[in-house]
């Protein structure tokens, strides 16, 4: 997911921080790695959306009783034949939605500064 993203890193930027003396795994932490934030947060974020969201194996793979059941594959108790009562569901839907925020608030700051980040003009 990250190969596109790293590969336009100008190489420059490289040549740069082995000019000024960096080993190859200097340039990479104190050069590549903070100009990489943005995308390794793009991705920290797809990646635990995905799974928190992977309902279909969780709820077949987690059957061994209610204790052990992730909430989103819980959130199925509340899903009847015969009746829909809405109030229950959507509290236990919120629950399950705000990990996903908190993790989205976490990493907004690195989301937002992908836009105009950039380290060479031209």
């Amino acid at each position: 997911m990250l190969k596109g993203y790293f590969d336009g890193i100008p190489g420059e930027i490289d040549e740069a921080g082995r000019v000024d003396g960096l080993s190859p795994s200097g340039v990479f932490g104190r050069l590549v790695l903070p100009l990489a934030k943005p995308g390794l947060a793009v991705t920290a974020f797809y990646s635990f959306i995905v799974a928190w969201s992977e309902v279909a194996f969780a709820s077949a793979f987690l059957s061994a009783g209610d204790r052990s059941k992730t909430l989103a594959v819980g959130l199925q108790v509340f899903v009847q034949q015969n009746r829909s009562e809405w109030g229950h569901p959507a509290a236990a839907s919120v629950l399950v939605v705000v990990a996903a925020v908190i993790v989205f608030c976490l990493l907004q700051r690195f989301l937002v500064s992908g836009l105009s980040a950039g380290s060479v003009k031209g």
